[in-house]
């Protein structure tokens, strides 16, 4: 497992992906937060807080996780070194688990940077003021588990498809729905019970809740939970490419 997640990380950082992947979201949140007149520019905002960094993430990760996953199982397949890596003693599981460990690393690397900012934000702070930052872990905490939700999905569609294209189109289509569509749906109902409902079975309500600071058990539950089930799903599906 760990000689799997070891050889992602490698491929990651031996040519330009890994490095693009990383550079390409530092940048474009470093441009948004602080030099480009937009909506989410931190010294026009009128808050000394991180919240339009949790906003545009949601919008970078479904482009850019589904991005850099395509390639896992999708290239051993059109290889043929996937039914190498099934004949190795080592359970469907652990191959799961090691390609996911490998990109996760990856993600880590790259959301951390973005911890430079809270340096940023405190320069912008009134003498007497302070951050928040049990809410600053609460949206790290969010942004984590819908990286990790988002890759899990990639994950699962790239044991489906030999082209990778198809599963880079594929995985960014449910994720974009997984984390959009529900609350469009949702909207449609004027019935606070009914819009909540709906809402719901999105990510994007679980993700906001976590981020405006409310860690509540259901939304952890809810990320938990699908993780879980994709999980399980991924490895059925490593099964069947055994059979």
């Amino acid at each position: 497992m760990w000689s799997i997640a070891k050889r992602e990380l490698r491929f990651y950082f031996s040519n330009i992906s890994g490095y693009l992947f990383i550079l390409s979201y530092f940048i474009i949140i470093a441009l948004l937060l602080w030099f480009l007149d937009t909506p989410y520019l931190l010294f026009s905002s009128g808050l000394a807080d991180l919240s339009p960094l949790f906003e545009i993430s949601p919008w970078l990760f479904v482009l850019l996780i589904p991005a850099i996953s395509m390639r896992s199982f999708s290239e051993e397949r059109t290889t043929g070194t996937l039914e190498l890596l099934l004949t190795k003693p080592l359970n469907p599981s652990e191959i799961y688990l090691g390609k996911f460990l490998g990109i996760a690393m990856v993600l880590i690397i790259t959301i951390l940077p973005t911890t430079i900012n809270i340096l940023g934000i405190q320069t912008l702070l009134q003498t007497n003021s302070k951050l928040d930052l049990g809410n600053i872990f609460a949206s790290y905490l969010a942004l984590i588990l819908l990286s990790i939700l988002f890759l899990n999905i990639s994950l699962c569609i790239s044991i489906l498809f030999k082209n990778q294209i198809t599963t880079f189109l594929v995985a960014f289509l449910i994720c974009f729905i997984q984390y959009f569509f529900w609350d469009f749906i949702a909207n449609a109902f004027s019935l606070p019970s009914t819009y909540i409902l709906i809402s719901d079975l999105g990510i994007q309500a679980h993700y906001l809740n976590l981020v405006h600071g409310l860690v509540k058990l259901e939304d952890l539950i809810y990320f938990l939970g699908l993780d879980i089930v994709i999980f399980i799903l991924g490895i059925e599906l490593i099964k069947k490419e055994q059979a």
